[in-house]
């Protein structure tokens, strides 16, 4: 029995400090990746974000502008063949522009999509994650695209889980995998790849990304200009109010 209780101990002392080395080894890597990326404490002073840049999808390039700003509203203007298309939220609200499908005016989006954009994040999700409520562990080492990275889960405070893959040399994410919670693709694993990192008054993020669902890509983003804490009216990610016809004579 003593030699039971001796080989227990060691197990339990071992998983333990196997643990802790896990924790302190996470810790690194994300406290490395955003120092690289110019500081979290410097991240944290933008409120506000607009992007500049272009977009391709099935062969077609469309010309597109995001802005958004803390900590959840955002909006994205998007032309095709002349038409504007919108998808915005105001950090209630969510709703969008498709003239090719219901015309001009704004449409409320349902409750189930209303969800899904309400758990985007402005500010980066490693600042500070413990806080926001999520979890964060390694899962060791994958080699993406011939570079080795570290597979980092994320388990948000939603219960949204996504997968980040860090560059083992550089501790940037080079791919992120998502999975579709609406619309038809639901389920399924959403690869967003990331490169081209460049400085932007002392920050650094990627100018280029490229999205997969079932290994293909649906869509491509270049950024061609960022600014930081730029003054955008709030109107913009606001729901617009729909004007009432004028009353007809005998009302």
């Amino acid at each position: 029995m003593k030699k039971i209780t001796q080989v227990l101990t060691l197990i339990l002392a071992t998983a333990f400090f196997g643990f802790n080395l896990q924790a302190q080894e996470i810790d690194e890597i994300v406290d490395t990746y955003l120092e690289n990326i110019g500081g979290a404490e410097n991240w944290q002073k933008i409120t506000s974000m607009k992007v500049v840049g272009k977009s391709s999808m099935q062969g077609m390039e469309f010309p597109f502008t995001r802005i958004g700003a803390k900590p959840n509203k955002f909006r994205m203007d998007i032309n095709v063949m002349d038409k504007n298309i919108v998808q915005a939220y105001d950090g209630e609200v969510a709703w969008s522009i498709n003239p090719f499908q219901g015309g001009d005016k704004p449409q409320k989006a349902d409750e189930e999509m209303t969800k899904e954009m309400a758990k985007e994040e402005f500010e980066d999700s490693f600042i500070n994650y413990k806080d926001k409520g999520h979890t964060v562990t390694l899962e060791g080492k994958e080699e993406i695209d011939g570079t080795e990275t570290f597979k980092v889960k994320m388990v948000k405070k939603d219960e949204s889980i996504v997968f980040y893959y860090f560059d083992t040399e550089n501790f940037v994410p080079i791919m992120y995998k998502s999975f579709m919670e609406t619309g038809p693709a639901k389920g399924q694993a959403m690869e967003t790849y990331v490169s081209d990192y460049q400085e932007v008054d002392g920050l650094y993020m990627p100018f280029s990304m490229e999205q997969k669902v079932g290994g293909q890509t649906f869509m491509q983003m270049t950024m061609e200009t960022v600014e930081f804490n730029v003054d955008i009216d709030e109107k913009e990610y606001a729901f617009p109010a729909l004007e009432e016809a004028p009353a007809t004579e005998g009302q």
